[in-house]
C-alpha cells in the first residue's frame, strides 16, 4: 500500500514540476507575446542582435515615434516605430534602407521588379529618380514573440545585403 502511494506521489510531483517548468518556459522573454515594443525595448532587441546603432531624434508628428535608430550593419538601414502608445509601445516596426543609384529609371525599375517578384518579405520602390528604397514591416498587433521578432530582423539583414548586391551589380 505504501509503495502504491509513493508511486502516486512521485507521479504527481513529476506532473507538478513539469507543469511549473512549462509555465516558466512560457513566460521567458523569448516566448512572451508582445503586441508592441517601446523604443527602449526595440533598442534592447537590436543590441541582442549585436547591432550598433545611433538614436536620431525626429518629428514623428504623432504618426511615428519621435526617434529612429540608424543601424550600421555593413549596409546602412533605419528602424522606425509606428502606431505607438505609451502603455503598449509601437505595434508596427518598419525597417528601411535607402540606396542611391544613378542608373536609368527603366534599369532601376527592372531591377526592383525582379527583386519584388522573387522576394516575399521586403518591397523595393523608386522614391525619386535616383533613390531606391527597400522596406520591411514587422506587425506586432495580435502578438509576436521576441524570438519571432528577432528572426524577422535576421531575414531583413540578409535581404538588405542581397539587395545591396543586386543594386550595385551591373548586369543590366
Amino acid at each position: 500500500m505504501r509503495t502504491g502511494r509513493a508511486i502516486k506521489t512521485t507521479i504527481l510531483a513529476f506532473f507538478l514540476v513539469t507543469g511549473a517548468m512549462s509555465v516558466v518556459a512560457q513566460t521567458s522573454p523569448e516566448t512572451k507575446i508582445y503586441n508592441g515594443l517601446s523604443m527602449d525595448d526595440l533598442a534592447d532587441t537590436l543590441l541582442l542582435e549585436g547591432l550598433r546603432f545611433v538614436q536620431v531624434p525626429i518629428d514623428g508628428k504623432g504618426m511615428v515615434a519621435n526617434q529612429r535608430f540608424d543601424v550600421s550593419d555593413g549596409v546602412q538601414w533605419s528602424v522606425f516605430g509606428y502606431d505607438c502608445e505609451k502603455e503598449t509601445g509601437c505595434s508596427e516596426i518598419q525597417l528601411r534602407s535607402v540606396f542611391l543609384d544613378n542608373a536609368a529609371p527603366d534599369v532601376l525599375l527592372s531591377k526592383m521588379n525582379d527583386w519584388n517578384a522573387s522576394n516575399r518579405f521586403t518591397r523595393a520602390y523608386l522614391a525619386n529618380r535616383s533613390n531606391v528604397i527597400l522596406e520591411m514591416d514587422i506587425y506586432l498587433r495580435g502578438g509576436q514573440s521576441l524570438k519571432n521578432i528577432r528572426e524577422q530582423i535576421t531575414i531583413w539583414r540578409q535581404s538588405v545585403r542581397r539587395f545591396s548586391t543586386t543594386m550595385t551589380n551591373d548586369k543590366s
